[in-house]
């Protein structure tokens, strides 16, 4: 699982603008407690903005589960 600082209505933007863009090889959980949203959702993931969250990508591509993490790592800063 990953980590991400969902500080800010950008970071949550950000985050569901690269949950978008691997919709189809992807599948993307947003993790924060017992709480469990897409990370497409907009409503879900807003839903959590001023939290440190997990980050849960799946998917039988394990390539496109790499390209996911090494872009989020980009976006964190």
């Amino acid at each position: 699982m990953l980590n991400f600082n969902l500080n800010s209505k950008k970071s949550a933007e950000d985050l569901i603008k690269l949950c978008e863009k691997y919709r189809d090889d992807v599948e993307v959980e947003v993790i924060h407690g017992n709480q469990i949203v897409n990370g497409c959702s907009l409503l879900g993931v807003f839903s959590l903005i001023g939290n440190f969250v997990g980050i849960k990508a799946d998917s039988r591509d394990e390539s496109a589960v790499q390209r996911f993490a090494e872009e989020l790592e980009r976006i964190k800063c």
